[in-house]
């Protein structure tokens, strides 16, 4: 028993780095960048898709609320709380998002939201 939570231990912090690591790539213009190339965007679309990036960017960065709950969900292992808020962030963040969007760039970026979804989805769904 003690080595299936030392293992299970082990996982998670290799999880938590990866997260980590993963979260500090997220510049908002590289994201833009890369999303231009994925949803061919114009110059203009991508400078505007710049902002809104550094603005939920900012916005998250700034929301303490979520950050305590955050904290509170780690301690508890709540992963599936905290995966619920993400998803619930990531439509809010979606739908402006669209905004900048052609009809069909809008069809490509919900094909991509909806595919990061389901893998969060999942997860939580395996979650107790």
């Amino acid at each position: 028993m003690k080595k299936i939570k030392y293992i299970a231990t082990i996982i998670l912090m290799i999880g938590m780095a990866i997260n980590a690591y993963a979260q500090a790539g997220r510049i908002p213009a590289d994201q833009a960048k890369q999303m231009q190339v994925q949803l061919k965007l114009t110059d203009v679309q991508t400078t505007k898709l710049t902002t809104v990036l550094q603005q939920i960017d900012n916005e998250h960065a700034n929301d303490k609320t979520a950050q305590a709950n955050f904290k509170n969900w780690q301690a508890t292992r709540n992963t599936k709380a905290m995966i619920n808020y993400v998803l619930k962030q990531m439509d809010a963040d979606a739908l402006r998002i669209e905004q900048i969007l052609t009809p069909e760039q809008n069809k490509t970026f919900q094909e991509m939201v909806a595919k990061r979804r389901d893998g969060l989805k999942k997860m939580a769904d395996s979650q107790k």
